[in-house]
């Protein structure tokens, strides 16, 4: 009897991908939908950056750090922790001329 392996069905680290729940369109349990990355540092968890959630009941738009969407609760309508800041992008300058 001759043994195999299994497939491997990993992620693999030669193609490293973004997390399913950062990713625009995702909808958690709570009905939190992300709508895009800000690009901003956290300011509640270090090395972690601010998405743009918007409630699915009340349409409220708040910031939450990527490790948190997953089971985050609207602080608006479901009594959810406060938001991180959302802010505008800055200008990107081109110096290219």
């Amino acid at each position: 009897m001759k043994l195999t392996a299994p497939p491997h069905r990993g992620r693999s680290s030669a193609s490293p991908s973004l997390s399913q729940t950062t990713a625009p369109g995702f909808l958690n349990p709570n009905q939190q939908k992300v709508i895009a990355a800000t690009g901003a540092r956290s300011t509640s968890r270090a090395n972690q950056s601010i998405y743009h959630l918007r409630c699915g009941l009340c349409s409220h738009d708040y910031g939450c750090n990527g490790l948190d969407i997953k089971g985050r609760l609207c602080p608006s309508c479901q009594s959810g922790v406060p938001g991180e800041p959302l802010r505008e992008r800055g200008p990107m300058l081109d110096f290219s001329s």
